[in-house]
Order: C-alpha cells, then structure tokens, then sequence
C-alpha cells in the first residue's frame, strides 16, 4: 500500500468516525441509540478490566514459573557438579 492510499483511507476512515460521532452525540435518534448502548459498554468495559487482571496474574505466575525452572537447574547443575567432580558446560 503506498502512501497515496493510505492518506485517502485514513480520509475516508476520519470522515466515518466523524460522521458516526455526529450522528450519535448530535441527533435524537442518536442519543436514544447512546442511551440503549451504554450498559453494554459498560459491562464490556467491566469484562476488558477483568481480562487486563487475568493477564497480569497469568504474566506474574510465568515470571514466578521461569523463575523456578532457573532455581531448579542451577540445582540440579550443582548437584552434578558435586557428584562428579567435573563442571557441566555453561550454556550461553
């Protein structure tokens, strides 16, 4: 996509957002349409709120996951090394 078309479809895209914003902020019928929509943003809202807090726990728990894993090698590499005498290569 050149740049030609991307002006013209960010244009035609303003121009919609543009007109929606209008009819809804400016008309009746606007208005009564905000006013069926808005507790469904709201409880979309709620839901998006609920999901960000199960990814940060879903990212802390992978961190706290990785974190265990590094410990448990470290672990058992010393464990081999005391056993055996000889060091195991350091992986870079």
């Amino acid at each position: 996509m050149d740049d030609r078309a991307r002006v013209l479809l960010s244009a035609c895209l303003g121009a919609l957002i543009g007109g929606v914003a209008g009819y809804l902020f400016l008309t009746e019928d606007g208005r009564r349409v905000r006013e069926r929509l808005e507790p469904g943003m709201d409880d979309l809202l709620r839901e998006m709120r609920h999901l960000r807090s199960a990814a940060e726990k879903a990212r802390m728990a992978a961190a706290e996951g990785l974190l265990t894993v590094s410990d448990l090698r470290r672990s058992v590499s010393r464990a081999a090394e005391q056993s055996s005498g000889v060091r195991p290569p350091v992986a870079y």
